[in-house]
């Protein structure tokens, strides 16, 4: 066989090679702390010695957090020198995350006191909110360009405005106008099956709270079957839209009833650390292995080291078996992407 000919053949077999899929987001909820007695926050040194942990568990990638404040006008507070995350803050933090090989999400919330009913406005009212909401967003998609940001989230589960499908893509449009990186957008469990503008996305985000089965501290084998309806309704709607789903929250309370409506458990509740770790066990089992999950961010990891105690009954894995948990699923999914 001639060298023209081997040559030949070499091409085409590299050309029908299928490329290794990505490799998976091993992420973390990472949240800006604030203590009157040391600095904790983003960029801090505190903040760098959380990152080493983080990395040590086999994280490759954390969403960082800066939060605008609304209390239900359209008015959007933000930024400024007396918010925890600054912007010299997300600069910093970035930096930090990178020097460790570790990427980062930068994903900006809204925060408003109490449940607040944006469903009953008027047209002018969403008019002046989706003008306050554009500026706060620009801002930080030009933090995101300047700082290297790996991707970026153009909201979180603003469930009333992402109906109103023409603003978001003016704002999705806008930001990739100012930012060139990877783009996606946050939808609550109850309104990832309905928003509108995912082809505008690269990413299909979701804060996967689905309440999953109503008891005190069901066993993994059950929860694993409540996944099971639910995970099919999301490989069907990454089929649909052709993109990859990433699961920009998940978490469960260490209390009695963890995967189920979380948000009612009363904030005195038992601790329940058993319940907190089955839950995260059930979703590496029946959802971390699916080909459409771009990855996950438990929800949450603060800026500082030895922030969270075993006997709480919060979302915060640290010094919890949860932790463990992600740990071992986390290292075994970075040791197999490293010999591919």
């Amino acid at each position: 066989m001639t060298t023209r000919r081997l040559l030949i053949l070499f091409l085409l077999a590299a050309c029908t090679t299928h490329a290794p899929a990505a490799e998976k987001q091993r992420g973390m909820s990472y949240a800006c702390a604030f203590s009157r007695e040391r600095d904790v926050r983003y960029g801090s040194p505190a903040s760098a010695e959380a990152l080493r942990e983080l990395k040590g568990m086999g994280v490759n990638w954390i969403s960082i957090m800066p939060f605008g404040f609304h209390r239900g006008t359209p008015e959007i507070r933000f930024g400024g020198s007396r918010v925890w995350e600054t912007d010299d803050s997300l600069v910093a933090v970035t930096k930090q995350a990178h020097d460790l090989g570790i990427k980062v999400l930068l994903k900006p919330h809204l925060w408003g006191r109490g449940e607040i009913d944006m469903s009953a406005w008027n047209d002018e009212q969403w008019a002046a909110w989706f003008e306050q909401y554009t500026r706060f967003i620009e801002h930080y998609a030009t933090i995101a360009r300047d700082a290297k940001v790996d991707a970026f989230s153009i909201g979180n589960e603003q469930k009333a405005a992402s109906r109103h499908e023409k603003e978001c893509r003016k704002i999705i449009a806008r930001v990739r106008e100012i930012y060139r990186g990877p783009v996606t957008y946050g939808a609550n469990f109850d309104e990832v099956f309905d928003v509108p503008f995912w082809d505008a996305v690269d990413w299909i985000g979701v804060s996967a709270y689905f309440p999953l089965v109503d008891e005190r501290a069901p066993d993994r084998a059950a929860l694993v079957r409540a996944w099971q309806p639910i995970v099919q309704r999301l490989a069907r709607l990454s089929k649909d839209t052709k993109k990859p789903i990433l699961f920009t929250e998940l978490g469960y309370r260490s209390a009695d009833g963890a995967a189920w409506r979380q948000w009612e458990i009363a904030r005195d509740a038992p601790a329940n650390l058993d319940a907190q770790r089955v839950a995260y066990e059930a979703f590496f089992e029946a959802v971390w292995p699916q080909p459409w999950l771009a990855g996950v961010y438990p929800w949450k990891w603060y800026s500082y080291p030895g922030h969270a105690r075993r006997d709480d009954n919060d979302y915060e894995i640290e010094n919890k078996p949860a932790a463990e948990v992600v740990r071992r699923f986390y290292s075994t999914s970075a040791s197999r992407s490293a010999r591919r």
